[in-house]
């Protein structure tokens, strides 16, 4: 769901890792689009139709237009909705919520039959487009829910795009993802880093790598 630059870049890394691959929009011509840039037979259509595809959605809409891109939407029962969004200002650089409360948790309640899991929203969609690595370390994907078949779902997803995949806890910490989100902005937009150099990695020694069943 949503055909920007994140969305279009994790719709083609997800097609180019062999999946099957349907961009959803408002817009049927900006789906169609990304699908054909994807190439690989990907397949385009709304809303309704992304997520009447899989078992697996991915969310990378702008935050401004995510409330009303879910209000209508129905048939979530046992899919896991993969959030890539982050609640911040149209320009990117600020977050509107936070704290009490993240993004994510409020994606849960607003469409309360999906299995929502926090994922992607720290990393630049040029990572994805370009498979980027880092030596020999791969950058890290950070998710969270409160669904164990819907965080194993997740993991496994991430790994098959080529990230490594860290299992960060239950959805709340969502409220922790996001900030860092920004903290990848501050050094790119802020900093004038290239995007395609910074990810975030996380070095470890025995802590738990997948969410637990």
């Amino acid at each position: 769901m949503g055909c920007g630059r994140m969305g279009r870049a994790l719709g083609a890394r997800a097609a180019r890792a062999g999946h099957a691959v349907v961009f959803g929009s408002r817009l049927r011509g900006t789906a169609e689009e990304a699908a054909r840039a994807a190439g690989s037979g990907a397949g385009a259509g709304s809303y309704d139709e992304a997520v009447a595809h899989g078992s697996l959605v991915l969310l990378a809409t702008r935050w401004q237009q995510t409330f009303k891109a879910l209000a209508h939407l129905r048939g979530w029962e046992g899919r896991t909705l993969l959030d890539a969004t982050n609640p911040s200002t149209p320009d990117g650089r600020e977050l509107v919520l936070g704290h009490a409360t993240s993004g994510a948790e409020e994606i849960a309640r607003a469409v309360p039959e999906a299995r929502v899991v926090k994922a992607f929203n720290h990393v630049y969609a040029q990572l994805l487009d370009e498979d980027v690595r880092f030596g020999a370390l791969s950058p890290t994907v950070f998710y969270c829910g409160d669904h164990a078949a819907a965080n194993a779902l997740a993991g496994r997803f991430i790994r098959s795009l080529g990230f490594d995949a860290a299992f960060a806890g239950p959805l709340r910490v969502a409220r922790y993802l996001e900030p860092a989100a920004q903290l990848v902005v501050a050094l790119v937009e802020g900093q004038g880093l290239p995007a395609t150099s910074v990810a975030l990695a996380l070095l470890r020694d025995a802590i738990r790598e997948e969410a637990p069943a």
